[in-house]
């Protein structure tokens, strides 16, 4: 996929934000947030990663970039509420940026650990990081949410600031099921805080490894066939396909997003493909383009041989 470098547009008020997140951890939400915001930028979109994960992997192994220091201004003081300057202060820039574009980071600090604890005893805590972005209005058009592995308040506070939901998902038996527990959980929390149901652009297979092995064939027909559908939950399509790939590693040692390191790589490709569904979801991209795309891999029935052991 030969990249595109948007024109030079005017101003977007509000930025579309995604929320990238799956409770079950190791199935690529770091990767996923730091490569789809590598090729937004290589788009020319202005472009925000927020790395809400206590763990940190985001900021400091995705992207090369140092922890932000606690005994100075930082994403979880501004949380807590115990920093309430200007947002555009804790703001660190990444060195990828691309024909009016730009890849800006919140980093983590290791405070981040402690937001938890403080939010649940502060008052309407879901709302904070909505308070956070609210003050960077204007700045980008896109802001990609690394979420925590679970499904806590700091989760919370980004379905609350999200426009939708992007969902890297393993090809096994317990991502599938830890897929379908997540949709029904992000349905409650949205009826619980009384906010409109976020769009769920969709799913994101990766953190697997080829030839596939004959479980993983059949769970990724599942996900190709079927989504999460269960005749209430409408099925998701999958965006692109993530394997394992050593390219990414590469990247992450070198401090550089996957299209700015290796950007003839085909896992290069399947990032641009997602970031251009989400500038479609943004109304920045013609849905046109998205057709022009060629068809995705799919497993059909004729390929999945038999196995009797996931790990095979």
């Amino acid at each position: 996929m030969t990249p595109k470098t948007a024109p030079a547009h005017a101003a977007v008020t509000l930025p579309r934000i995604t929320a990238i997140l799956n409770q079950k951890g190791g199935v690529g939400k770091t990767g996923l947030t730091a490569g789809t915001g590598g090729a937004l930028s290589e788009r020319g979109r202005r472009t925000l990663l927020v790395d809400l994960d206590p763990q940190g992997h985001l900021t400091t192994e995705a992207l090369g970039l140092e922890e932000a220091d606690s005994t100075h201004p930082n994403l979880a003081a501004a949380l807590t509420g115990e920093f309430t300057g200007p947002t555009s202060d804790l703001v660190v820039q990444h060195s990828q940026s691309a024909a009016g574009g730009c890849l800006d980071v919140l980093p983590h600090c290791v405070s981040m650990f402690l937001v938890v604890r403080k939010l649940h005893a502060a008052r309407s805590p879901e709302h904070r990081l909505t308070r956070v972005l609210r003050q960077l209005e204007g700045s980008y058009d896109h802001v990609l949410i690394d979420c925590p592995p679970s499904l806590d308040v700091l989760t919370d506070t980004a379905l609350v600031a999200s426009d939708g939901l992007l969902v890297p998902v393993q090809p096994s038996n317990t991502s599938l099921r830890a897929l379908r527990l997540l949709i029904e959980q992000v349905a409650v929390i949205e009826e619980e805080l009384q906010i409109p149901r976020r769009d769920l652009h969709g799913l994101v297979p990766g953190v697997y490894r080829r030839p596939l092995s004959g479980i993983a064939r059949y769970k990724m027909q599942e996900l190709e066939e079927y989504g999460v559908s269960d005749g209430e939950v409408p099925a998701l399509p999958i965006l692109a396909h993530l394997p394992l790939a050593a390219a990414v590693e590469e990247a992450w040692l070198s401090g550089q997003t996957l299209t700015d390191y290796q950007p003839a790589a085909p896992i290069a490709d399947a990032y641009r493909r997602i970031a251009l569904h989400l500038d479609v979801a943004a109304g920045l991209s013609s849905a046109a383009e998205l057709e022009g795309l060629p068809a995705l891999e799919t497993v059909t029935p004729s390929a999945v041989t038999s196995s009797t052991a996931e790990g095979k």
